[in-house]
């Protein structure tokens, strides 16, 4: 339809690079939310530069932030490293899991810790004991940015194809895909639909009289918990992308409206700040420096 010259090719939505029926294998289904995170929905992409490649370099660091956000929430370790000047100390944080105040949790992973510095450790616990712990989330915020992007940018193609794939407001999310402009932070923004939809992406066009058309795509993430991401995206013309910032501020008053496919009645969507203020503000009010009673074990 818009390459009429372009008979039996197909092209990755992502870099646009076309591939005949003699390259077909060179294209691979993916899940456009990761496997890990509960994703069912597919669509084609090249397998080796945008398949593999934004697997490990992208998608992982989108598992790993919905991760984190389970271990601030007190429902899954933080994996950690004491500090002890006998050898290294591997470790799970465990944070509370209730609202009410309650100590957190060291659990010492034997197998992969050094003995003699465990034994120290034990040994040295008392009053005004002083521990030093390096906690890991093992995702890096751009990386997870890019990859909100990357499942929004699927989702949208998967609903509109290449009418989409090929239009100038896709070729901005590309700038942001390729890293040749900085990630758009405050365009996520953490999701509270009224109700479950029953997919696990919902592409919802949107129109703003000061930006002009965009999308709007609710993202289903799925670890311990159940969790939902909104990413804007700009529609089909293309936009002043950066002036969606500005409804960041407002996000915990604003709501989205839809009628997804199959329903009868709207569905309801809160917003809110984007997931990784959780995690910040999680650790700013829960880790905070405790002085380790004598009774204390490690």
């Amino acid at each position: 339809m818009f390459r009429p010259e372009a008979v039996d090719t197909v092209a990755c939505p992502l870099c646009l690079t076309e591939y005949g029926l003699a390259s077909i294998a060179d294209l691979s289904r993916e899940h456009i939310v990761p496997s890990k995170l509960g994703g069912r929905s597919e669509t084609l992409t090249c397998r080796h530069k945008c398949n593999n490649t934004h697997g490990s370099l992208l998608d992982s660091h989108l598992v790993n932030a919905m991760r984190a956000m389970d271990a601030v929430e007190g429902v899954a370790p933080i994996p950690t490293i004491l500090g002890s000047d006998k050898g290294k100390i591997v470790a799970e944080l465990f944070l509370p899991s209730g609202p009410e105040p309650e100590p957190f949790r060291i659990q010492i992973v034997g197998k992969a810790s050094n003995m003699e510095a465990c034994d120290d450790l034990r040994n040295n616990l008392g009053d005004g004991f002083t521990l030093n712990m390096q906690a890991n989330f093992s995702f890096i915020p751009e990386r997870y940015f890019r990859a909100a992007f990357r499942a929004a940018f699927l989702s949208v193609f998967r609903t509109e194809g290449y009418q989409y794939a090929l239009s100038v407001g896709a070729g901005q999310v590309r700038s942001v895909l390729d890293a040749e402009v900085p990630a758009l932070e405050k365009v996520i923004m953490e999701a509270f639909p009224e109700r479950e939809p029953s997919t696990d992406l919902l592409v919802m066009p949107v129109s703003f009289s000061d930006v002009g058309e965009c999308y709007s795509v609710l993202l289903r993430l799925r670890t311990k918990r159940t969790r939902y991401v909104t990413v804007f995206l700009p529609g089909k013309s293309g936009n002043d992308w950066s002036a969606l910032e500005a409804l960041y501020e407002h996000a915990p008053r604003l709501r989205l409206e839809t009628v997804p496919h199959g329903w009868d009645s709207q569905l309801y969507i809160r917003l809110g700040y984007d997931p990784l203020y959780r995690v910040r503000k999680g650790m700013q009010d829960r880790f905070i420096p405790r002085t380790i009673p004598p009774t204390a074990r490690a």
